[in-house]
């Protein structure tokens, strides 16, 4: 059993265990996401590059453990999208690599900062 898998189980148990499922619509798990991740970019507003690097060489343990914890939330509600909709999101992520693997050819985007449209968007939203 891969690591996710078991990961997507444990948040699976979690909500059943607490009768969430109830409440986990597709549109409340998006935006839950998205809401951790604005709780995750908070801790970077009005912060100087000091601020970056002092975390990064381990200098500001409480931001760590912060930051830590906005991920894992984000990252419980990538797992409770997966689990509410069935799919492996190991699968999900490694198609996604693979896309993007061909999209970003190194070769051409090494060293650039580029954006590349997906050719799978739907350009009539």
């Amino acid at each position: 059993m891969s690591d996710l898998i078991e990961l997507q189980e444990i948040a699976r148990e979690f909500i059943d265990k607490r009768d969430w499922r109830k409440f986990h619509t597709l549109k409340d798990l998006a935006m839950n996401c998205s809401i951790e991740s604005n709780e995750l970019m908070e801790i970077f507003l009005w912060r100087d590059l000091d601020f970056e690097k002092n975390i990064i060489n381990g200098n500001d343990k409480k931001s760590l453990t912060m930051i830590k914890n906005e991920v894992s939330d984000i990252f419980f509600s990538c797992l409770a999208i997966a689990d509410h909709l069935n799919f492996s999101l190991e699968d999900a992520y490694r198609e996604k690599m693979s896309e993007l693997n061909i999209r970003y050819d190194p070769d051409k985007v090494r060293g650039k900062l580029s954006k590349i449209p997906s050719p799978d968007k739907d350009s009539g939203r």
